[in-house]
């Protein structure tokens, strides 16, 4: 089993939100990447996209939490991100260039999120408000089991 520990951001411009992928891949998820040990969440996510596609950030306020798990390769995979609200001046009527040849960056009206596949498959409703909820977020694609 693998752990993953990531922080996630909302990029917006107007109703646009910017997600990535993987080439190839029909799954979408919010920019960002994994904490290091000893890393604080937001210094996390501003390193992350400046290495990723060179995008300065100010990190803002913690929205909330998303938990996902999954199985890769018949491996199950679970992951907590944290997410938050991050200012980069960027619009979303300009691309954004990746700086690993393995992702792509893309931005998507928040309304068309459901044909975006997504994940964690909690934060499209999320996305679909188009503003940040009064209290932190919790999302959970984790099947509820009695304990």
């Amino acid at each position: 089993m693998a752990f993953h520990y990531v922080a996630r951001g909302v990029i917006c411009d107007g109703n646009h939100i910017l997600l990535v992928r993987a080439v190839g891949d029909n799954m979408t998820f919010l920019p960002g990447g994994h904490i290091e040990f000893g890393e604080s969440a937001p210094v996390a996510l501003a390193r992350e996209l400046f290495e990723e596609a060179s995008i300065s950030a100010n990190v803002g306020e913690f929205i909330g939490a998303a938990e996902n798990e999954w199985l890769l390769d018949g491996q199950p995979q679970a992951e907590i991100n944290l997410l938050f609200e991050v200012e980069t001046g960027l619009s979303h009527r300009d691309p954004v260039v990746s700086n690993e040849t393995h992702l792509e960056f893309f931005w998507v009206p928040c309304k068309e999120i459901e044909q975006w596949n997504l994940f964690p498959e909690s934060l499209r409703a999320l996305v679909k408000q188009q503003q940040t909820p009064k209290q932190a977020f919790w999302g959970s694609g984790i099947p509820l089991k009695s304990v």
